[in-house]
């Protein structure tokens, strides 16, 4: 991770809402944990969450009420669900790690929070059992089945910043209430050499939980050969600390040798974290713990939660994640001999046309192996196509196919798909048998220049941009502009052709243009102002494809005289007029600009072409009437 040093952890501690006003990007030397840094650009709009006043105080109470009761209170089972976010590599290779991976880091936590003493990884005298254990999903919020670990197929090669992990977040989370979320990714660019974060109690729904990079992700005590760890945090002990961070608790150094520090009576004041396994080190005239988990030492050193954090943990189960202690998701459901589940995965446009490429994900679910199904798939609820899909999964186990390529129409549409029946029988549950993603394709536009509007964030040097034509040849660019100036800026790009252009817009950093580090953001529109596509999240870079059908200048007089039909088309494409003239001619284009097909039209059976020739995919038609001419895009299948 990129240290946070002692002064900037008070800085944010103590002085929030001018950190707030001010953050930079942390550049600095690798440390463990960014959670700090994470939370404290989410407690802006959460102003209710731990790190608040507000939290403090009410949680303050619990541990009271907690400390006065006289029972003992019951280990606490907490169902969690591991969404594994990989890049489409076979299972144990790449981001992609394996169950028994995924599963060492369950049975750590379970070492640690338990205080198992005897077992790789032990735990040691001095500290306590927290009583809480983590357990395997076995239902998902719809109540279908799972074994807890949900594979996503991010269709990149890794999460290069804050905004691209909580985009993923948003996208994979399950209900929060009910169950602890963890994330496996592979860090890159801008997370490049950090282990984890967290977020605290009392944030945003559609965030919560705990990530770490996949090679901090499970323990190398249990390794049976497919596990890819880095030493010294190769022993579980990234997701043990933060998960600590998720039931409530500081670091043990927080607000160093002085203020309330971790808020844990237990825990001795600890002037900055420690690394490596320092012996007899003394800091704030105290021997430094630095045996706990909350502390920046190897994994191996770690042994350790307090009396003092058991409670808190114990308090913030009994109020702000209360949910997790009455949740159901850890109970199996009834066990059916068929049952699948479809997911569609790594959707994406072939640039300068409309087609769609898409994969599907079939998981099985019942008990009898899954050897057949068909999948049903449509984009808008038109012309649904049946894919047959055939192989051999046992319960549990997962396979990926490719859909042929789908003709859309352009612009923003929604694929789905559904699985119609299994093993040539009725699917047994319905629950997890659809699946939709929306997309974008690339629109037809009648415009003569481009629009770009750009709002950058607060780092403008990361961001720059270019504008090409169908053979790449860069005609406009821009950027990188100054850190801290978020003046709008305004370009017009004048087109001379008909044809596809793509406009590039990249980050430096790989975190895009919003939202942490400013508003920033970007649209496209032509000429009448009529929007072609607005963005600002992305990560290192995003292209957007325009294609325009025609030059909107006052010559083109016959387009509301001239039509063609059907379209798309499969062989004949028929020009329609409106008036008794026919044209003088025609030609079409392909995406490139180049001629396939033209005519001279001598009579109305010219207004008929033969497009069988033609590959699948986008064209255009011009069709000129003495000096006038109108260019229709058309697509053939």
């Amino acid at each position: 991770m990129k240290k946070i040093t002692l002064a900037k952890l008070v800085f944010i501690l103590l002085c929030m809402p001018g950190f707030l006003m001010a953050q930079e990007k942390n550049t600095q030397e690798n440390t463990k944990c960014l959670t700090d840094l994470y939370n404290a650009g989410l407690i802006a709009n959460n102003p209710s969450m731990m790190g608040s006043e507000t939290f403090k105080q009410q949680l303050e109470a619990k541990i009271q009420e907690i400390c006065q009761s006289p029972q003992r209170r019951a280990v606490v089972s907490i169902p969690l669900v591991v969404h594994v976010l990989h890049n489409g590599e076979p299972i144990g290779t790449g981001a992609n790690i394996s169950d028994a991976q995924v599963l060492s880091q369950v049975t750590v936590m379970n070492q640690d929070f338990r205080m198992i003493v005897g077992t790789p990884g032990e735990s040691t005298a001095g500290g306590v059992d927290v009583e809480v254990e983590f357990v395997m999903a076995q239902r998902t919020p719809d109540g279908c089945p799972t074994n807890g670990i949900n594979r996503v197929n991010i269709c990149q090669d890794g999460t290069p910043s804050f905004e691209d992990i909580d985009y993923w977040k948003t996208q994979t989370i399950w209900n929060r209430d009910l169950y602890m979320n963890m994330w496996s990714s592979k860090y890159v660019g801008g997370m490049d050499g950090y282990l984890g974060f967290a977020q605290f109690p009392g944030g945003p729904a559609n965030t919560d939980g705990v990530s770490a990079g996949h090679t901090y992700f499970g323990s190398s005590d249990y390794d049976d050969g497919t596990f890819q760890l880095s030493a010294p945090y190769d022993k579980g002990r990234t997701m043990t600390h933060e998960v600590g961070h998720y039931l409530g608790l500081y670091h043990t150094f927080q607000g160093g040798c002085g203020g309330t520090g971790d808020e844990v009576a237990d825990t001795p004041a600890v002037d900055s974290p420690n690394y490596g396994c320092p012996v007899g080190h003394v800091s704030c005239g105290t021997l430094d713990m630095i045996e706990n988990y909350m502390d920046y030492t190897d994994d191996t050193c770690m042994n350790t939660y307090t009396a003092g954090q058991k409670v808190r943990v114990q308090a913030v189960l009994a109020s702000s994640r209360l949910g997790l202690v009455s949740s159901n998701g850890a109970d199996p459901i009834t066990a059916v001999p068929n049952d699948a589940e479809i997911a569609i995965e790594c959707l994406s446009t072939v640039p300068c046309t409309t087609d769609v490429n898409a994969n599907i994900k079939i998981i099985n679910w019942g008990t009898s192996t899954l050897t057949a199904a068909t999948i049903s798939y449509d984009v808008d609820g038109a012309d649904a196509t049946n894919y047959n899909w055939t192989g051999s999964l046992a319960y549990g186990e997962y396979a990926t196919a490719t859909l042929p390529t789908i003709s859309a129409s352009g612009g923003t549409q929604t694929l789905n798909a559904s699985i119609i029946n299994v093993n040539s029988t009725t699917d047994a549950r319905a629950c997890n048998n659809v699946d939709s993603q929306v997309f974008s394709s690339s629109g037809s536009f009648t415009t003569n220049e481009v629009k770009l509007h750009l709002v950058p964030d607060n780092y403008g040097s990361e961001t720059s941009w270019t504008f090409s034509d169908a053979s790449g040849s860069v005609l406009y660019s821009g950027g990188p502009y100054t850190n801290g100036n978020t003046t709008p800026i305004d370009e017009i790009f004048t087109l001379t052709a008909t044809g596809c252009y793509t406009f590039t817009i990249n980050d430096s950093y790989g975190d895009g243009m919003c939202c942490n580090y400013g508003n920033g953001s970007y649209e496209l529109r032509t000429a009448d102002d009529t929007l072609i596509f607005s963005g600002g999240q992305y990560g290192s870079s995003e292209d957007t494809s325009i294609i325009v059908s025609s030059l909107s200048t006052s010559e083109f007089e016959l387009s509301s005289t001239i039509s063609i039909y059907p379209n798309p088309t499969k062989n004949i494409l028929h020009i329609k007029t409106t008036n008794s003239n026919v044209p003088d001619s025609y030609a079409v284009y392909n995406m490139l600009g180049q001629v396939v097909l033209s005519k001279h039209i001598a009579n109305k059976a010219d207004l008929s072409i033969n497009t069988s020739s033609l590959s699948n995919g986008m064209y255009f038609i011009k069709i000129a009437k003495e000096s006038n001419q109108v260019s229709l895009p058309f697509i053939k299948k």
